[in-house]
């Protein structure tokens, strides 16, 4: 099969234009997290849950949510062709999938270029007992005929596949990925005369693989698997979690009841990056929307929706929501090891970070080495620096602002130098700072009424020790900000800056981008 569908990892396949209005929206929903033969998971299930409740909350007019065991081959298939043959033409169906993904050798010669097929492995899959089991899995071929079938009934396609299939990463993460190695069993060799048996597929070709409706959306490069991540004290899917949001409405920055394409690419690629800490970077294929105004959903306006307007900063007769109302906390969640002190501000809980005062180590949820050398005395602003992360995160969910950093990694080394563009957009006013590695808050720049502080904009900064992970912070605003400017030029500790930003900017039409920056010596 062509490389296209090879971006089953993750990927969104969106309707393009050619309709001109939305129809109605039916959804397949399917989330794993509890596997009998393979590693279970922390987060499928809570991104199933979260699309489900998403698309509701637009006005889907049917849901199919299948949970764990319930998710067989048979269910997943009687759903799906229960759905299409409802769709109506100018209809969109999404098709979610959280879960496991694996690979295996391609059934045709010449279709991948990597020689692999992928596939979903359902719950009741066993790679030591394929003879009873191998129906338990969707691979690539399966799909890319049913959009193609869809497509040909004029019914358009989302498909979100929060999913993982190959390669390596450039960062050490403790947590959970979805993927499954089945590595070179000699079992998969019957997995795939079984399924030979089954039938030959249609040869398949560029146009059938990814139909004129349809547009595909991967979390992240083919190369690199994808972690589960936490967000607001769970166990997520960055991808899943940043398209509920934008399903609810907040990829419709202009609140005209339409999400297009480019809407849609602004919100995610922000938000996945930003929740992620960088280890997935979402790419779309085609590379560029075949409209302007391409269309990938209506967004009915129920009390969500009217949520999510105030939540981009258009008008409306209620205030905005307040950061606490989208899963900001004041405190974190931590574990203790070599000292019997508790830092300021921090709680027993789930997916914490962990501190090691022997050590000196401060590790995220995810597993990575946030700060190095971190003593009794450094801790709490290493805390704070965390806790002001949740509250601009939690701002950018509603309204993520915009800053180009090049080179993009999910890892940089000592003495490389990191190029970047903060972009100020319909806004008077900038900050521009840095959170670092040890909780320091380095002040970078401003622009006040449009005019910058400095007469050459700081655009550059080079990787130096100690390391860990850096947040670049960008702020664009009509609400003043030249005092909390001053400020952080003079010296200010997170705690500080929490402070003076929840007073200036909570429920405000603010934009904020965060860009984590992980570095090392070597």
């Amino acid at each position: 099969m062509p490389a296209m569908m090879r971006l089953l990892a993750i990927v969104l396949l969106f309707a393009a234009p050619g309709l001109a209005h939305a129809g109605r929206t039916f959804g397949l929903v399917i989330g794993v997290n509890n596997y009998t033969y393979v590693p279970t998971l922390d987060g499928a299930r809570n991104d199933a849950l979260d699309i489900t409740q998403a698309l509701n909350r637009s006005g889907a007019a049917r849901v199919i949510t299948l949970l764990d065991q319930d998710a067989t081959k048979i269910n997943v298939t009687g759903s799906w062709r229960s759905l299409i043959s409802e769709a109506k033409p100018g209809d969109v169906v999404f098709l979610s999938y959280a879960g496991h993904g694996a690979q295996a050798p391609q059934r045709n010669s010449g279709e991948e270029k990597d020689g692999l097929d992928e596939f979903w492995v359902l719950p009741g899959f066993n790679p030591r007992n394929i003879r009873e089991t191998w129906r338990e899995t969707v691979f690539d071929n399966e799909l890319s005929q049913w959009f193609t079938e869809a497509s040909n009934r004029g019914v358009r396609v989302v498909l979100i596949a929060d999913s993982c299939h190959a390669g390596g990463m450039e960062r050490a993460v403790n947590g959970k990925l979805r993927f499954v190695d089945l590595g070179k069993s000699r079992l998969l060799g019957e997995l795939f005369a079984r399924l030979m048996k089954d039938g030959e597929p249609a040869p398949q070709t560029e146009q059938s693989v990814l139909p004129a409706n349809v547009t595909m959306l991967a979390a992240t490069p083919e190369a690199l698997p994808v972690p589960e991540v936490v967000i607001n004290g769970q166990a997520r899917g960055a991808l899943s979690w940043s398209v509920a949001r934008a399903i609810e409405g907040l990829a419709d920055r202009n609140q005209d009841g339409i999400i297009t394409r480019n809407e849609t690419e602004d919100y995610v690629l922000a938000t996945v990056r930003m929740r992620s800490e960088s280890l997935q970077t979402p790419v779309f294929t085609p590379l560029a929307a075949r409209s302007a105004d391409e269309i990938l959903l209506a967004v009915q306006p129920r009390e969500s929706t009217e949520l999510a307007n105030e939540a981009v900063g258009q008008s409306s007769s209620r205030p905005q929501p307040m950061a606490r109302e989208l899963g900001f906390k004041p405190v974190l969640p931590i574990l203790v090891t070599g000292a019997d002190i508790q830092p300021e501000d921090t709680v027993a809980g789930a997916f914490p970070y962990q501190w090691d005062a022997r050590k000196g180590i401060f590790i995220t949820p995810n597993g990575d080495v946030a700060a190095e050398h971190i003593s009794a005395y450094t801790v709490n602003d290493v805390v704070s620096k965390f806790i002001l992360l949740d509250f601009l995160k939690a701002v950018a969910s509603r309204n993520p602002g915009k800053t180009r950093i090049t080179p993009e990694k999910s890892l940089y080394r000592a003495g490389e130098r990191i190029k970047f563009d903060a972009l100020r957009g319909r806004y008077r006013n900038m900050l521009v700072f840095n959170l670092a590695n040890t909780g320091e808050v380095q002040f970078l720049d401003m622009v006040i009424d449009g005019e910058a502080s400095n007469k050459t904009f700081l655009k550059e900064m080079q990787v130096v020790a100690p390391f860990g992970s850096d947040h670049l912070v960008t702020v664009t605003s009509n609400e003043p900000l030249e005092a909390i400017g001053r400020a952080m030029a003079r010296g200010v500790t997170p705690k500080e800056l929490l402070q003076s930003l929840s007073t200036r900017i909570d429920g405000t039409d603010t934009a904020v981008a965060v860009t984590p920056i992980y570095t090392r010596k070597n």
